[in-house]
């Protein structure tokens, strides 16, 4: 969901569905109050998911899902939508023990609600603060793209780090890429050439790049790549491909080359900031190894 796509209203009101009924009470609780009550009442309760798997069980009820169509049992809503069955049986004081549950029914039902309208309206609310920082940072920085590459630029990639430090999105790769001798081609063959070197490093980016892939121009020679989610492999062989492609590009004059060094973020209390200072802690070691390997300093020369 895009952020200010939809109203609180709107949101309040379709987003249940994807709440279980863990994500609202304190499961712990529910079931120290289940044991409480059946040691108070002699009855036995089970607690299912919507789809009747069971989650608290107390007393000698079958671990086999019920079947929710057969028998509903009470259904516990939350925002006119069922989110758990609840079933109690018992031998003795039979009025007492519905009065007793229809009390913790109701008392479960209003915590969930309060709960589930107040992370909704907190992810709402946090939405909104990031969309209006970003479209912020869009009128007083100016255009999201880097002029030379196309990439994103400097300011504007920061800014999406940002974003994605407060969303908690995990895993993450962070690949720092920095051109190798680009102050060669800018010294021996001047800047046009030297601009030239990077906009070819950067097209080899963005070709072997996937479409959610983040890829900004953060230095003269400096590249950060972002790859959210990434499948088992995936970096490195992102990794592979733009340094082949590089290895392969074929030029009269220029020799591009680039160090790449890559980072993991598994824990959402993790910046990128310090992942990517990671990464550019490993692309520093890649570039000492590329540099020292043989035909490097023959292929860098070939122009002169």
């Amino acid at each position: 969901m895009g952020y200010g796509s939809s109203s609180l209203e709107k949101r309040i009101k379709e987003n249940i569905k994807d709440y279980t009924l863990g994500q609202l009470l304190d499961m712990p609780v529910v079931q120290k109050q289940l044991e409480t009550l059946a040691a108070l009442t002699g009855a036995e309760f089970l607690l299912t998911r919507r789809h009747g798997e069971p989650i608290c069980i107390v007393g000698s009820w079958s671990q086999e899902p019920v079947d929710v169509m057969k028998d509903q049992g009470i259904r516990i809503r939350v925002n006119n939508r069922t989110v758990a069955h609840f079933y109690y049986r018992t031998d003795r004081e039979a009025d007492l023990v519905d009065t007793m549950v229809k009390a913790i029914l109701e008392g479960w039902q209003s915590w969930a609600e309060a709960t589930y309208l107040y992370k909704e309206t907190d992810q709402y609310v946090d939405e909104l603060s990031l969309q209006v920082e970003e479209e912020l940072n869009q009128k007083t920085q100016g255009t999201k793209l880097d002029a030379l590459t196309g990439t994103l630029n400097h300011t504007y990639f920061h800014s999406r780090m940002k974003v994605m430090d407060r969303s908690q999105i995990a895993p993450v790769a962070a690949l720092c890429v920095n051109i190798n001798d680009w102050r060669f081609a800018n010294d021996h063959f001047g800047v046009e050439e030297s601009d030239r070197l990077i906009r070819i490093v950067a097209d080899i980016l963005k070709k072997f790049a996937k479409p959610e892939y983040l890829i900004g121009r953060v230095d003269g020679d400096v590249f950060n790549v972002v790859i959210p989610i990434p499948e088992e492999n995936e970096a490195v062989d992102y990794m592979e491909s733009i340094q082949k492609a590089c290895q392969e590009y074929e030029d009269s004059r220029l020799a591009p080359s680039v160090a790449v060094g890559i980072a993991m973020k598994y824990n959402v209390e993790e910046t990128m900031e310090q992942v990517f200072s990671d990464a550019e802690y490993e692309m520093f070691e890649n570039k000492m190894r590329i540099k020292q390997s043989e035909g490097y300093q023959e292929r860098l020369k070939k122009g002169l």
